[in-house]
C-alpha cells in the first residue's frame, strides 16, 4: 500500500495535469495522495498561468508601447514644456480603436471646465486629456488628474520638447520598461491568482463535502481538499486562454465567472460518483471473493467429511472383517461336532 502510494506521488506535473482534466475514472488514485503534494501540484498550476498571462500581458504592452512610439515620432505635434506648462503647437484628438485609447490635446488658456467635460465624455474606456498645466488620465469611468510638476516630482526626467521625448522612449528605455512590466505583471498575478483560487477551492470544498454525503461516501476533509484543488484545473486552464483571448481580441463572455465555477462543480461531482462507482464494484468484487471462499471451504469441509465417513466404513469394513476371520479361525480350532469313533471293545 505504501509503495503505491509513494509510487503515485512521483507522477509528473503534466501527467497529474492531464488526468486531472481528461481522467475522470482515475481521480480515485488522489485520494491516498498525501494533501502536500496536492498543494505542491496546485501552486505549481498557478505559477504556471500566471507565467503564461504575465508574458501575454507583457507582449500587449510591448505591442502598446510600440504604437505610442510611433505616433510619438509620425504624428505627434510639435511642443515645448518650461516649469510645469504644456504648450503644443496645435490640438490633437486621436483615438486608437484597437486599445479603445482616446488622446486629447488642448494647451490654450482659453479652454473652460464645460469643454473639460466634454472631452470626457468622449473617453469610452481609457484615455487621457493633456491640458495647459495638468493632465487627466480616465480608465472604465474612473478619472485621476494631476499637475505636471507634482507627476513628475520625484523622477530625474528632463523632457522640453518633442526632440527629448523621443529620446526618453528609445528602444533601451522600452526595454527596460518591458522587463519591469514583466516581474509587476507576474508577481500580481501569482498574488491575486493564488488568494482567489484558495477560496475557490474552500467554497468547492465545502460544496464536495456535502454532496459526498448525498452520495453516502463520508470522506474526511483531506481528501476533499484534494480533489477540489484538481476539479478546479480545467477551470483555471480556461480562464487562462480567456484571458489572453480578450487581451488580444476583445472577445468578452458575459457569465464565464459562473461557467468557471460550473465546470469545476461539475469535475468534483462526476468525481465523488466515479469513486462511488469503484467502491460498489470493488464492494462487489470483494463480495464475489468471499462467496467463492466460503463455497471453497464448504466443498472442503464437505470433502473431508465425506473422507472420514469413508475412512470409517473402511475401519468398519477391516473390523467386520477381522471379526470374522477370528471367528473362522475359532470354528476350525474347536469344532462342533466330535469326530466319529470306531467301538473298541471296552464298552462292553
Amino acid at each position: 500500500m505504501e509503495q503505491d502510494i509513494q509510487q503515485k506521488n512521483k507522477i509528473g506535473f503534466f501527467t497529474r495535469m492531464k488526468f486531472a482534466i481528461f481522467k475522470l475514472e482515475d481521480y480515485g488514485m488522489f485520494l491516498g495522495e498525501n494533501l502536500k503534494v496536492a498543494i505542491k501540484y496546485f501552486f505549481v498550476l498557478i505559477l504556471l498561468v500566471s507565467v503564461i498571462v504575465a508574458v501575454a500581458t507583457t507582449y500587449d504592452f510591448y505591442n502598446v508601447m510600440n504604437r505610442m512610439k510611433n505616433y510619438i515620432e509620425n504624428e505627434l505635434p510639435e511642443f515645448t514644456y518650461e516649469e510645469g506648462i504644456l504648450n503644443f503647437s496645435s490640438q490633437v484628438d486621436a483615438y486608437d480603436e484597437k486599445y479603445d485609447f482616446r488622446l486629447i490635446i488642448n494647451t490654450s488658456e482659453s479652454i473652460d471646465e464645460k469643454q473639460i467635460s466634454e472631452y470626457k465624455g468622449k473617453v469610452n474606456e481609457f484615455g487621457m486629456i493633456l491640458l495647459k498645466d495638468k493632465v487627466i488620465f480616465l480608465s472604465n469611468g474612473t478619472e485621476l488628474e494631476e499637475t505636471y510638476l507634482k507627476l513628475l516630482e520625484g523622477y530625474n526626467i528632463s523632457i522640453n520638447n518633442k526632440t527629448d521625448l523621443e529620446n526618453q522612449i528609445s528602444n533601451p528605455t522600452i526595454n527596460n520598461l518591458i522587463g519591469i512590466a514583466f516581474i509587476y505583471n507576474f508577481i500580481a498575478l501569482f498574488v491575486s491568482n493564488i488568494i482567489s483560487t484558495i477560496s475557490d477551492i474552500l467554497i468547492l470544498s465545502i460544496f464536495g463535502w456535502i454532496a459526498s454525503r448525498l452520495c453516502n461516501i463520508n470522506f474526511k476533509i483531506r481528501p476533499i481538499i484534494v480533489l477540489a484543488i484538481y476539479s478546479l484545473t480545467l477551470s483555471i486552464v480556461l480562464a487562462t486562454l480567456y484571458t489572453i483571448v480578450y487581451m488580444f481580441t476583445g472577445f468578452y463572455i458575459e457569465y464565464f465567472n459562473i461557467i468557471y465555477l460550473l465546470i469545476a462543480y461539475i469535475y468534483m461531482v462526476a468525481a465523488i460518483f466515479m469513486i462511488k462507482y469503484d467502491f460498489m464494484k470493488q464492494t462487489e468484487e470483494l463480495q464475489k471473493i468471499i462467496e467463492v471462499q466460503e463455497k471453497i471451504m464448504k466443498d472442503m469441509e464437505e470433502d473431508e467429511k465425506e473422507e472420514n465417513e469413508n475412512k470409517e466404513k473402511d475401519n468398519d469394513k477391516k473390523d467386520d472383517r477381522k471379526s470374522k476371520e477370528k471367528d473362522d479361525k475359532n470354528n476350525e480350532e474347536e469344532p462342533s461336532i466330535e469326530p466319529n469313533r470306531e467301538p473298541d471293545g471296552s464298552e462292553i
